[in-house]
């Protein structure tokens, strides 16, 4: 096996560099070009080139968009027509800087360039990143309608390699939609128009994905095996090591999962034949630490620490913190098994560590992203400023023109005025939902709560009782991040603040001993990943009704919060059977205590900003719910909100 395939990796480098070198070459031949005396349109090619090379280099973007700039403001001072491969270039710029809408806005003006041209395969082409980038932007009719008319034109035009690749964009709408169905169906399509095509490539691409639906959306492994295992045919007809080995251990993983552990060892051996001698750390990593804990299944301990060890060296060494993560929550668990709590702590604390570790690899991944969509958007800003001052200075060139062009400029200025003043309205509301959204943030993490929760985790401390503290402080572990993630948005999907209510109400329900029962009811026809409601809405609310409805009561209480679909609104109606608001506004006044009012205060304030910003219709409705003997029985808090994408 390393006699195969070390002579292949070997070229595979000597090729990569070979292509580098070229690379680095032509980028330097080019830009040399541009410190002679070049005609304007020679100039604005060379712009367009260079920008287009620097985008295939590994940190080229700054430069290629510098580039790319340099194009568009020659065109400017030259009146030149700019050619569709600089819009081109410049959707590829604006993609990899996260700002698809723009990127979408480029490529329509490149598409719509070149459809008069009789370069059929460049049209093809064109359209199907167009359709890419509407994927990316979330414009999925548009992305599907765009993908469907290139594979008639690509039909009828016998243009190769664009049919699998439309289908596959396909495919990946219906994936986010979560069409199941439709999903296969397009990467049946896919496939064959890959064997029409002879593209071996894009028809392992389509069973692997058929694979990965059988293991992650239907939970049908044997599916699953028999479509990796097609991939993993087509793959060694490629002779692409890397993929070989990664498709093998998909084959092992789902072997496992379907519990067939002896053939699943034989995979992920088989697998690290083919990772060892590329170094392909990622899989080696898995596979080991996949060995371990089929071992553990197996109750054969000591191979099992063998092979978790092995994956950690290895996991270090690539500084993969997911494979750390669930690699010391297995070895937790097994120790566990063993009674041997000691171990079991110290892994799940090593657990927590590089779990903790990889969220803040994401938060400071999606910073790193705010901060480029900033930057995009300054640079963006600051040369349509320049063209302003360009056209301004044009104007002067020209003279005065008049009364009525003195008018019309006036008018014009007028205008940009009410636009600024109205950017500035917004976003000072903006900034007073933000300052909402904080102190409902520190309202809603209030020191009682956080106080009587770790009073909660030191009692079971104190009892000795490690899987009720483990429990406990992984649930407000969890809340915790969730209410600092959600918090960072004005709104959010309704499956992060149902995830974070219920967090909530686990705790609170742990915290008051079994109190009060709990449960939330969300109507099938919302789709809680699509639409949208203000961040932090329904936790207050719900706070409002345990601690003043249910736990100044006798017996044990009922809260109900249920989400339905209307129309052109979602109702939410949270609901407790405690001892109704009058009586809890007297306990209220003898504690004078004024916590959850406030919160409820401040979510109704940031309800009515959200209203004035956006035109929306949000509105919040108490009932007191009394028995047929006219006592208070409870309290039902509704809160309409227009739906929200």
């Amino acid at each position: 096996m390393k006699q195969k395939i070390l002579p292949t990796l070997l070229l595979t480098l000597i090729l990569s560099y070979s292509v580098v070198a070229r690379q680095n070459n032509t980028i330097d031949s080019l830009e040399n070009l541009l410190s002679t005396n070049l005609p304007d349109t020679s100039r604005l090619s060379v712009l367009t080139k260079l920008a287009k090379f620097y985008l295939m280099q590994k940190g080229g973007l700054e430069m290629a968009k510098n580039y790319a700039d340099e194009g568009f403001k020659l065109t400017e001072e030259k009146s030149l027509k700019v050619p569709y491969k600089l819009n081109w270039a410049m959707a590829k710029i604006y993609h990899k800087l996260s700002n698809p809408h723009k990127a979408v806005d480029e490529m329509k003006i490149a598409v719509k360039k070149l459809s008069g041209s009789e370069n059929n395969a460049e049209i093809a082409k064109a359209n199907n990143f167009l359709g890419w980038l509407y994927f990316y932007a979330g414009m999925f009719t548009e992305c599907i309608e765009t993908y469907k008319k290139n594979i008639e034109f690509a039909r009828e035009n016998r243009i190769d390699s664009i049919v699998p690749s439309a289908y596959s964009g396909i495919a990946y709408v219906y994936s986010n939609l979560e069409q199941t169905e439709d999903e296969k169906r397009t990467l049946y399509l896919m496939m064959e128009a890959s064997r029409q095509e002879n593209d071996i490539k894009s028809e392992a691409e389509a069973y692997f994905r058929l694979g990965d639906i059988g293991m992650i959306k239907d939970s049908n492994f044997v599916f699953a095996i028999e479509n990796y295992k097609q991939c993993l045919r087509l793959r060694k007809e490629l002779h692409d090591t890397s993929y070989i080995a990664y498709t093998i251990l998909r084959i092992g993983w789902n072997h496992y999962l379907n519990g067939d552990l002896d053939t699943s060892l034989y995979y992920f051996f088989n697998s690290l034949d083919y990772s060892i001698p590329i170094n392909r750390l990622m899989n080696i990593t898995n596979a080991y630490g996949n060995i371990g804990t089929i071992y553990r299944d197996k109750k054969e301990y000591k191979k099992a620490l063998k092979y978790y060890y092995k994956s950690i060296k290895y996991s270090i060494k690539a500084n993969d913190v997911y494979n750390l993560s669930w690699l010391y929550k297995d070895m937790s668990t097994m120790y566990a098994s063993l009674s041997d709590y000691k171990m079991a702590y110290e892994n799940l604390l090593l657990h927590k560590k590089y779990s903790d570790s990889l969220e803040m690899k994401k938060y400071n991944k999606g910073m790193a992203d705010a901060r480029t969509r900033y930057e995009a958007e300054k640079n963006a800003k600051e040369l349509e400023l320049l063209s302003l001052k360009l056209k301004q200075h044009k104007y002067f060139t020209y003279g005065f023109a008049g009364a009525i062009v003195l008018v019309v400029v006036i008018g014009i200025l007028l205008i940009w005025q009410n636009k600024l003043n109205a950017k500035r309205r917004i976003s000072e509301m903006n900034h007073k939902i933000s300052e909402m959204t904080q102190k409902n943030l520190r309202q809603q993490m209030n020191p009682h709560f956080i106080f009587n929760t770790l009073n909660s985790i030191q009692y079971y401390m104190y009892q000795h009782d490690k899987i009720s503290t483990n429990n406990y402080l992984t649930k407000f572990s969890s809340l915790m991040r969730k209410t600092l993630e959600n918090s960072q948005h004005t709104s959010i999907p309704i499956k992060d603040e149902i995830d974070a209510l219920e967090l909530y109400l686990q705790l609170e329900s742990l915290r008051f001993k079994e109190k009060f029962e709990y449960e939330i009811n969300i109507d099938e026809e919302i789709d809680t990943l699509l639409y949208k409601i203000p961040t932090m809405l329904i936790q207050p609310y719900v706070e409002n009704a345990i601690c003043h409805g249910l736990i100044n009561m006798e017996g044990k209480g009922n809260l109900k919060v249920y989400l339905k679909l209307f129309k052109d609104s979602i109702a939410c109606t949270i609901e407790d059977n405690g001892i109704g608001r009058e009586a809890a506004q007297e306990i209220k006044k003898k504690k004078n205590s004024d916590h959850n009012s406030l919160g409820t205060t401040i979510t109704e304030s940031r309800l009515k900003l959200v209203n004035a910003l956006y035109g929306k219709n949000m509105k919040i409705e108490y009932t007191d719910i009394k028995d047929e003997n006219g006592n208070p029985c409870g309290t039902r808090v509704e809160i309409h909100i227009p739906i929200m994408t």
